[in-house]
């Protein structure tokens, strides 16, 4: 019986987490030394055009979220935090993290469909055959690292769907990508309060 957890997938859930905690403590960083070195009046001036438009930020994070997280979620975690203009913080939480969560089952179920398609053998794209490389290796253990990391989660989902995944254990896998929103979201609230 092959076990969920072996000693290199252990390894590799272990060293992606720590990437994406050091990815999360530079944006912190950054974030912190935002707020330390400008005013509120100033960092209205440069992001206001886009910081007051929720329509448009919101437009911005699903576009993100479906071509494979082109900008960090947790971007979009502060500017909820900074400006609550979906809600209040958790609920807001909530709702970027359904987003994302259904994005990637849209990647998924792309996936499922040109899995089939004779154009697809010929896409010559590096990153799309590492990632496929890790898939075949990992299987559902890779969905629920990229849920939780830096990984590509969309890529992977799309990925996912093309490798054959069951739909079930898809979703059940990637639930962990709603577990990553709340975790960081309660840390952006400590940092919040320094």
């Amino acid at each position: 019986m092959v076990q969920w957890f072996s000693n290199d997938k252990n390894k590799f859930l272990i060293s992606n987490l720590l990437k994406g905690f050091f990815y999360l403590a530079i944006l912190l960083g950054l974030f912190l030394l935002l707020r330390q070195f400008s005013s509120e009046e100033q960092r209205y001036a440069w992001f206001g055009s886009i910081y007051d438009d929720a329509v448009l930020v919101m437009g911005i994070f699903v576009l993100s979220e479906i071509l494979f997280g082109i900008i960090p979620p947790e971007v979009f975690m502060l500017w909820s935090l900074e400006t609550s203009l979906i809600g209040s913080y958790l609920p807001s939480i909530g709702i970027l993290s359904v987003i994302s969560y259904g994005a990637g089952f849209f990647n998924f179920n792309l996936g499922k469909w040109i899995k089939d398609k004779k154009w697809i053998s010929g896409v010559r794209f590096p990153r799309f055959y590492k990632y496929l490389g890790l898939f075949e290796k990992y299987g559902g253990h890779l969905v629920v690292v990229a849920s939780i990391s830096p990984l590509p989660f969309s890529a992977i989902s799309l990925l996912s769907g093309m490798g054959g995944l069951p739909t079930k254990r898809y979703l059940l896998l990637s639930l962990f990508r709603i577990v990553r929103y709340f975790v960081y979201g309660i840390v952006l609230i400590g940092i919040d309060q320094l």
